[in-house]
């Protein structure tokens, strides 16, 4: 079976255009069902919701609606509606399963999908389609090789057809929870129900016959379903609240558009390709000759060639480490790259392909001055792993658009490996840099409980204390605030300190390593062995209390994870466990600095509370934080990316205009845009960037400090 090469083209119009009628087709056939399935166990639009006892359903149909009970519940407090919280679930278990069926797909169209054999899961997995039926057959390989396997199971009974399918389905995405990740789980609380035959039928022919195999192929593919799988409701949302969301899904809706790859490759060349060539002058990256059209550029050219010259910077990267050395480069591991309202990480998936030349490039020049004596990685197979795994980072309000973002980011990295000549089985990695800034209803007590179940092993009481301070002080608003959560007293910080005073008790100093021997133990001009020793043993008690610190940290969050799966049997508990956990993953990568900070954040007004008291205090809080920019999101997202970066890195991010000549951005201008974080690139583009939007854009690049 021959293998056809990934595709770098994006979708043509004609294209976009079949997949935005399309989509709305299949969107309806899936969520009309889930919403009678709904009805069906006793779930009311308006929250009157029938008691279990009065719903005549067989006991596996009640286990099933407890748990969507728990999601009903959920998904209205987060909603702030009963009616939107009815219509958010029936949304996600239709998004949820049309993302898996689509993901397949997409998997079969580019050759990507390998599973184990059905009857024999120790076999080497093979290259097989789940979806796409055999030529002149009504099966794929993978059902029909699963009815096989399961002798007359699927041949005789009255449900054979629907059980099959069904199971068949069910075995594909058990497998693919292995390889792929959240989405695929068994327990997906989204997952816990099935639309009817019919339905399921009908929305797998729209798939297999409503759109050309090419589109399915084309890497922003993906991008665009998401876009589009919400182009009616964008529309309802603006109507109904005259453009102010009222939760962080309406935040979400109304402000999908999907980056042109032209300007992705523009602020990513200025951002990230400007970074390593200061780093690497003579790297291959760097633009050499004129630049070729989008429709004219060869499959295989990475090149930073959008770079803008002469912007009047230094030429040569360098920072002076913790420690006061200078530098000239960092290893490529190091450098990190994140995108804080990352959709479906369309930056991410062209920085992919500038990192994975940054990789091959170090791999042929470590041990050569201006560059590190070992490479990152000795293996090149390793790279497309290493660099979701280290590089790219994504944070995204909407859980649809992070489930996108990790399909496509691990389908682009199976994609480098088989360009490479290898299996795409050779990619086993977890996308856990990519998290949702969900909304999280926060009760002190169930968080408390929560984190003391979580966390008994934790150190002394005091720490758990501090723990628990410091998830309920920074979740309050993460569904409003997103990326712009500010970790007053992150888990990470805290950490730092408790080893510090540890280590202080113990008499341990925080020792500086230069490197040389003799002035690290120099004493008086003196060295001697005794001191040597004290030195070296100090060096390991702290070393040992810094893994302590990273045991605690790996240990909460794995205990909030924990925790999360024993409560099964109670739906409301484990959501909440699971908001908490990602959470705190959130926390962690907000307390971090970044390189790299590219982005297209939302424009406009934030959310409006429900509570005006409430919402007054919020307004007030933002305002504080974001003393620049809290007159739009945008403008926030730009001073809270600056609050994030390396001085020696760069932002990029496509904004509205309105900043260049608006009163209210007067101080935006004059304390980051020309003070702070000067502006060395500016593409003014006007109207008609982005697919449905009104407003006139703006392309901008600032450095991470002023020179």
């Amino acid at each position: 079976m021959t293998t056809p090469s990934a595709s770098t083209i994006g979708l043509s119009d004609e294209h976009k255009d079949a997949v935005k009628k399309w989509i709305v087709k299949l969107r309806t056939a899936v969520e009309d069902d889930f919403e009678a399935h709904l009805l069906r166990f006793g779930f009311r639009k308006d929250g009157r919701h029938a008691q279990e006892k009065d719903v005549a359903l067989p006991e596996p149909d009640l286990v099933a609606r407890r748990r969507l009970a728990a999601l009903i519940e959920h998904d209205t407090a987060g909603e702030n509606s009963p009616q939107r919280g009815f219509a958010a679930v029936t949304r996600e278990l239709t998004y949820t399963l049309i993302n898996r069926l689509v993901g397949l797909k997409v998997m079969e169209a580019r050759s990507l999908l390998y599973l184990r054999p059905p009857g024999n899961l120790e076999a080497e997995p093979e290259q097989t389609e789940v979806l796409t039926p055999i030529e002149g057959q009504d099966r794929s390989r993978f059902l029909r090789d699963f009815r096989a396997a399961a002798g007359s199971r699927y041949k005789y009974e009255a449900d054979a057809e629907e059980a099959l399918l069904r199971d068949g389905l069910n075995a594909a995405f058990a497998q693919l929870h292995a390889d792929l990740g959240a989405l695929f789980a068994p327990d997906h609380d989204y997952a816990c129900i099935w639309p009817s035959h019919a339905a399921l039928s009908h929305a797998i022919r729209l798939i297999n016959t409503g759109l050309p195999a090419n589109a399915y192929r084309a890497p922003d593919f993906l991008g665009w379903v998401y876009q589009f799988f919400n182009r009616d409701e964008k529309d309802r949302v603006r109507a109904e609240n005259k453009g102010t969301p009222r939760s962080s899904y309406e935040l979400s809706v109304i402000n999908q558009f999907y980056t042109p790859s032209w300007v992705v490759k523009s602020l990513v060349d200025n951002t990230l390709g400007r970074l390593w060539i200061q780093m690497h002058p003579e790297s291959s990256l760097a633009p050499t000759g004129s630049v070729p059209l989008p429709q004219d550029r060869p499959a295989d050219l990475v090149a930073a060639d959008y770079l803008v010259p002469r912007t009047g910077e230094k030429i040569r990267y360098r920072y002076i480490d913790e420690r006061g050395n200078p530098h000239t480069f960092k290893r490529v591991r190091d450098i990190r790259f994140l995108d804080p309202a990352c959709g479906t990480l369309h930056f991410g998936q062209y920085a992919f392909g500038l990192f994975h030349r940054m990789y091959e490039e170090e791999i042929a020049h470590a041990g050569e001055p201006g560059w590190p004596a070992e490479p990152s990685v000795a293996d090149a197979r390793d790279i497309p792993a290493a660099i979701i795994e280290h590089n790219l980072y994504g944070i995204d309000i909407d859980p649809r658009a992070i489930q996108i973002a990790s399909l496509s980011i691990l389908f682009t990295a199976k994609e480098a490996a088989v360009r490479a000549g290898h299996s795409p089985t050779v990619v086993h990695v977890r996308p856990r840099n990519l998290v949702v800034a969900h909304a999280v209803k926060m009760d002190e007590a169930q968080l408390r409980s929560l984190v003391e179940r979580a966390g008994q092993t934790l150190g002394e009481p005091k720490l758990r204390e501090r723990l628990f301070n410091a998830l309920w002080s920074n979740l309050q608003h993460v569904g409003e605030l997103g990326s712009l959560v500010q970790v007053r007293e992150g888990v990470s910080r805290i950490l730092e300190e408790w080893v510090d005073a540890q280590a202080k008790e113990r008499g341990l100093t925080k020792l500086i390593r230069t490197g040389k021997k003799s002035e690290q133990m120099a004493l008086g001009g003196i060295d001697t062995e005794a001191r040597q020793e004290t030195v070296q043993q100090m060096e390991l008690q702290r070393s040992l209390l810094e893994e302590e610190a990273t045991r605690i940290r790996a240990e909460l969050l794995a205990g909030l994870e924990t925790v999360a799966e024993r409560e099964s049997h109670d739906p409301r508990q484990r959501l909440f466990a699971e908001d908490t956990a990602r959470g705190l993953r959130l926390l962690e990568l907000l307390a971090q600095f970044y390189d790299v900070i590219v982005m297209n954040p939302p424009y406009g007004d934030f959310p409006k509370l429900a509570d005006p008291a409430e919402d007054k205090k919020f307004k007030a809080e933002l305002k504080a934080m974001y003393p620049s920019g809290y007159q739009d999101i945008y403008a926030a997202f730009i001073e809270r990316a600056t609050q994030l970066i390396e001085p020696e890195g760069y932002i990029g991010a496509l904004v509205s205009s309105t900043f260049k000549t608006h009163v209210s951005h007067s101080k935006f201008r004059t304390e980051i845009l020309l003070k702070r974080h000067p502006l060395i690139v500016m593409l003014d583009l006007g109207f008609g960037i982005l697919d449905g939007a009104t407003v006139e854009a703006a392309a901008l690049v600032l450095r991470g400090t002023a020179p």
